[in-house]
Parts: structure tokens; sequence; C-alpha cells
């Protein structure tokens, strides 16, 4: 699809801030989660949680775009049919090729994205240690107390992953269902137009003898004019 590359950013992001507030709130419980989206290392995290709400409601939107698009495309191949089959004229759609991916595999989806959470988190928790003026935690920030960062982040990311390939599943059956309606279509407009072809070239008149010869040949000539 066209918005494949950012949504794939989009689900990086997204993934990371709820992996983030999962590992926080499994080491500090939700009172902990609440004091650390306070403090001056988190405060960015709300604005952040709403830019993310907003664009994932914008992609969500053009997902239910372009599966009404399909909807569409359905319909008016359905009713081209249905003109067709009651003796009407219907206009043939042109073929469109598949967009769909359906050779991209969960495991596909998942790994990537897991690799780009954990990384984007490990450069989060430095990031956020440096602007604290502390020293920043290097790898150490997927150690210690915070060792299931990791496996969070492969949890999450495979619940996003699962509901990529689900979206994709869906939208590849119904473009591969619009395709063969808009086959059939074109493919009954196109014999219509050849019968119709025939139909109309020109029938070679048979012509009987009489017309042939002409009829005036068969007629008694005039009688002789007597002599005075």
């Amino acid at each position: 699809m066209r918005f494949a590359a950012p949504g794939s950013v989009l689900l990086a992001l997204v993934g990371l801030f709820i992996g983030h507030t999962l590992e926080y709130l499994r080491v500090w419980g939700s009172a902990g989660v609440v004091a650390s989206m306070t403090n001056p290392a988190h405060v960015y995290m709300l604005p952040v949680a709403a830019v993310l709400l907003v664009l994932s409601a914008v992609f969500a939107f053009r997902l239910a775009r372009a599966w009404q698009a399909l909807n569409d495309r359905l319909d008016r191949a359905g009713a081209g049919v249905r003109r067709i089959w009651r003796g009407r004229s219907a206009h043939a759609p042109a073929a469109r090729p598949i967009r769909s991916n359906p050779g991209t595999r969960l495991l596909a989806i998942w790994l990537p994205l897991a690799a780009a959470q954990i990384t984007l988190y490990v450069v989060q928790e430095n990031v956020e240690a440096l602007a604290t003026s502390q020293r920043a935690p290097g790898l150490g920030a997927i150690t210690g107390v915070h060792w299931a960062a990791p496996l969070v982040h492969l949890y999450v990311s495979l619940l996003l992953a699962g509901i990529v390939r689900i979206c994709q599943v869906l939208l590849h059956r119904r473009e591969v269902v619009v395709e063969r309606v808009e086959a059939l279509l074109r493919a009954i407009v196109g014999r219509c137009r050849t019968a119709a072809a025939v139909l109309r070239l020109p029938v070679a008149r048979s012509v009987s003898p009489l017309e042939r010869i002409g009829r005036h040949l068969w007629r008694r000539p005039p009688p002789p004019l007597l002599a005075v």
C-alpha cells in the first residue's frame, strides 16, 4: 500500500510508547507510572501520546477509506453485471493490478518491528538520562530491574504485527473479489461488443435469375407494324 512506510514508523512509535508504559507499570506499579509521567524526564510523554493518538486516528481513517473504495468498486461492478443481465449496456472498468501483498507473513512484520522498538527504547532511556544530567546506562536500560523490557516489547510488537497482518489479509481478499467481479464484467462487455459487431456485418443478398437477367427480357415483343 502507498502508506506502508509512514505506517511502519507510526507502528514502531506506538509500540515503543505502549511497551515503555507497560514496563514501567510492571516495575513501579500504577503509582510509579503516574509519577514517572509527571517527572521532568518523562514530561514529554503525554504530548507525544496525544500526537500518536491523532496520527493513529488518521491512519485508521485512511484504512477505512481504502476499504470503502474497494466496496464502491465492487458495487459498481455488480451493478454493471446486473444491467447487462437485464439487456442494458454497461461500462467495463479498466484492469488494475492488485496492490496488496499477500506474501508478507507475520514473522516478517514482527521481527523488524520488535527490533525497532527495543532499539528505540534503549535510545530513549539513554537520551532521558543525559537530559537529566545522569550517566547514560547504555545497554543497562534492558538489564537489571528492566531485564524484562525486551520481552515486553516483543509481546507488544507481536500484538501490533498481528493486527497489521489481519488488515493485510482482509484488504487483499476484498481486492481479489473486486478484481474477479470486474474481470467478469469486462469479459461480458467484450463478448457483447463482439456479438454486436458480427450482427452489423453486411449480409450477402441472393439474386434470382429473373432479377439477374432482367424482367424486361421475358416480356412479349410488341406486334409488328402492318404494311400499308
